[in-house]
């Protein structure tokens, strides 16, 4: 059983050096907790550190924006796809009006996907096999469920996830979380689930993350903080979290 290594300072140490190769990990958490800041990170990071290339999944954000936030962590994403180390797909779910911008405007070498899930699928698989990616970002699948009745939602994620399974890949794909809410199902289906939490803490912000479940692999499952720095995401495995805060996004008990 291969290990994937995160790129991510510290984490590895949480889940004994890195994800399962091939398997799905889902990284969750509210507005600002940094999910896309660790998918990108974990691409860049493939590229730069092990030489593995990767796909990037772009549903929420437009490359564009997601290109111009990743230069603040020094993160050169046009120049890791004009050299062939990364693809960009943009596989946004939903049909705008002539008020946005249109696909025309998108930055070079972004590639459109149809929008649905069956297409998108399949767009991944060749850009995938087009650069021998062993990494795929997808952010995020929350707008999947958005448009659909709960039970549809749930067959389009499920199919999904089920068709990542199949590519090769070590996948990171995210999914936002607001309010009180139970375990969703694409955290009962992914092999993995990493919780991003942001907690006030009088007048600050504390950020903890929190390993849900990880499969194959003996996890810890503390709270440890985390830091969004210059060079990206650090984890401090060795600090623990006290898990009586006041998390900003949703509670303990809803789990």
């Amino acid at each position: 059983m291969g290990k994937v290594k995160t790129a991510i300072p510290g984490l590895d140490e949480l889940i004994e050096g890195g994800y399962v190769e091939n398997d799905v990990v889902l990284v969750t958490g509210g507005p600002g907790a940094g999910k896309t800041t660790f998918g990108i990170q974990y691409l860049v990071g493939g590229v730069m550190d092990y030489n593995e290339p990767g796909v990037l999944v772009v549903m929420d954000e437009t490359p564009a924006r997601m290109i111009r936030d990743s230069w603040r962590f020094g993160w050169d994403i046009e120049k890791l796809v004009s050299q062939n180390k990364m693809k960009i797909i943009y596989a946004n779910p939903f049909k705008y009006t002539k008020i946005a911008k249109s696909l025309e405007d998108k930055p070079m070498s972004v590639i459109a996907a149809n929008k649905n899930v069956g297409e998108i699928l399949m767009q991944i698989q060749i850009e995938v096999a087009a650069i021998k990616a062993k990494r795929v970002f997808v952010d995020s699948i929350t707008s999947l469920k958005l448009s659909a009745e709960p039970v549809e939602a749930r067959n389009i994620v499920s199919e999904f996830i089920k068709n990542l399974e199949y590519l090769d890949c070590t996948t990171i794909m995210t999914s936002e979380i607001q309010g009180r809410q139970a375990f969703s199902v694409e955290e009962y289906l992914s092999s993995g689930v990493v919780r991003l939490h942001v907690f006030r803490v009088g007048g600050s912000r504390i950020r903890a993350i929190e390993i849900l479940k990880m499969r194959g692999v003996k996890h810890d499952d503390t709270l440890h903080p985390y830091e969004i720095k210059e060079k990206g995401i650090i984890v401090h495995p060795t600090e623990v979290v006290m898990n009586d805060e006041i998390s900003l996004f949703e509670t303990r008990d809803a789990k």
